[in-house]
């Protein structure tokens, strides 16, 4: 994806793990893709919950991680950042 990203990424974008190199905890995600998910109030907006093909909520990181280790390759125009008024992700 081209261009600059806003500052928070949007529920339901895609993304893909592009870089692992200097998270040694991440060995075997090089290419995985994950969705986002809805954001947690509690944990706020730098909290980036991905969401594996099954539907579950995985690994957590902040917004700058996103934007320095994973490709956007698709961007949501999902307004409802917590998901109040949206049902639960499912699987893929």
């Amino acid at each position: 994806m081209k261009g600059s990203l806003p500052d928070i990424i949007p529920p339901l974008s895609v993304v893909q793990v592009v870089r692992i190199e200097d998270e040694p905890n991440w060995n075997g995600y090089l290419g995985r893709i994950f969705r986002i998910g809805y954001y947690n109030p509690q944990d706020g907006l730098d909290c980036v919950w991905l969401v594996d093909d099954k539907g579950e909520y995985r690994e957590t990181m902040d917004q700058e991680m996103i934007k320095t280790h994973f490709k956007v390759l698709e961007l949501s125009n999902e307004t409802d950042l917590f998901g109040v008024e949206r049902p639960v992700i499912g699987p893929r």
